[in-house]
């Protein structure tokens, strides 16, 4: 049997005999998480946006250019015990630990979860354009060869997410990072299998790319 046409579990959506949610616990972060994505991009196999939703607790998605998506963005932007802000780990950006300190209260993170051309382009919607954007301090290279880079820096949603939480000193995170991050690992090797690609492969051309 083709491994494409095999079940798949529906969380992580690897073929069942080699899925990885046995043992994960959704971690529950002081940092709350709000996903920008579309219904394209969640039915994507490779979205890593999705591996967050079952892996963190604090966490939740707007779905843009579902009817009413503005005002779900308008009413997490409005939470009171957050200080919204929004990932975009290229230069210029603030730095959240330091809006941590100054507002004494944890971040509502809006994560763009789409293609780096798409987010690009999201950034600059109006209901988004007066937060203030966050980076990473380091970036190290991309763990996620499923699909072709254009720069190192770029960053699949779920490793950009995972680092800024531990660049935040999010409390508990470095206990669980370890497994949340063999746990990716393990995902990427697993898909990067059934299309019969490898890092040496993938690294010898680039093109566009985020998720």
């Amino acid at each position: 049997m083709d491994k494409s046409s095999q079940e798949r579990c529906i969380q992580c959506r690897l073929i069942v005999q080699e899925c990885i949610c046995r043992g994960i616990s959704p971690f529950w972060s002081e940092h709350r998480i709000t996903l920008l994505t579309s219904k394209r991009e969640e039915r994507i196999i490779s979205n890593t946006g999705r591996l967050l939703r079952f892996m963190l607790g604090n966490i939740s998605a707007v779905y843009i250019g579902r009817k009413g998506w503005e005002k779900e963005v308008e009413s997490e932007i409005a939470r009171t015990n957050y200080t919204p802000v929004i990932l975009f780990p290229i230069p210029p950006v603030h730095n959240g630990q330091k809006i941590v300190e100054e507002t004494g209260k944890p971040l509502n993170i809006f994560v763009l979860d789409t293609s780096w051309r798409n987010a690009r382009r999201w950034l600059h919607k109006p209901v988004l354009m007066n937060l203030k954007k966050i980076g990473l301090n380091t970036v190290p290279p991309s763990e996620y060869y499923l699909r072709k880079q254009s720069a190192e820096n770029y960053l699949c949603t779920f490793q950009a997410v995972t680092l800024l939480l531990a660049e935040l000193g999010t409390e508990g995170f470095d206990s669980v990072s370890l497994q949340i991050n063999e746990k990716f690992k393990l995902w990427v090797k697993s898909l990067a299998r059934q299309r019969g690609l490898t890092r040496t492969t993938t690294l010898q051309s680039r093109s566009f790319s985020k998720n």
